[in-house]
């Protein structure tokens, strides 16, 4: 992920954010309440879809909403 910003009215979700995860990792999303950890996932799971910035797939960009097409690529 590159540049991702998700706005909600009133409300700036995520600004900016990168993140690169390779195949294989495991990670965890610590933050305070609506520090945006829950936005974020349902980006990574096609529940919402990013306002700016990309997902790379492979270093291709790729679109995984709905949450069928996160799936197709091996997300879930």
């Amino acid at each position: 992920m590159r540049g991702i910003v998700k706005q909600f009215p009133g409300v700036r979700a995520l600004d900016g954010v990168d993140l690169e995860v390779r195949a294989g990792e495991v990670h965890c999303l610590l933050g305070q309440n609506g520090a945006g950890k829950s936005t974020l996932i349902k980006i990574l799971s096609g529940a919402h879809a990013p306002d700016e910035g990309e997902v790379l797939l492979d270093g291709s960009p790729v679109r995984l909403a709905p949450p069928t097409a996160a799936m197709g690529h091996g997300i879930a």
